[in-house]
């Protein structure tokens, strides 16, 4: 089977904070990530979000002592029960070279 992927994507659950830059009356949320890579990442929402929807993150990594903040666009989001719960998959936007330095220990200590 061909992948794919261009990063290595790791399972792993860890804090996020989303919140939709793109409407001013959005409220933070947090969540869980189901997994993450040097692209990008994916978790849990609380809505199915469109493609192509900017979202800002804050992620606390263990290999991070502050979080991480990111803009990120949506690559796609599905339902997983209906109007409660989605999978949303988001890709990296803007990542400052030492939060990319942060991810890169995570998956190369966990992959």
């Amino acid at each position: 089977m061909f992948e794919r992927r261009r990063f290595v994507r790791i399972p792993g659950s860890f804090v996020v904070f989303y919140r939709d830059i793109t409407n001013e009356v959005s409220k933070a949320d947090v969540t869980q990530t189901k997994n993450i890579s040097l692209g990008g990442l994916l978790f849990s929402t609380d809505r199915q979000f469109e493609a192509g929807r900017i979202l800002e993150l804050k992620i606390k990594l263990p290999t991070s002592p502050d979080y991480i903040v990111v803009n990120v666009r949506v690559v796609d989001s599905k339902q997983i029960v209906k109007n409660l719960l989605s999978d949303t998959r988001v890709k990296f936007i803007s990542l400052k070279e030492e939060d990319r330095d942060a991810i890169r220990k995570l998956v190369e200590h966990y992959s």
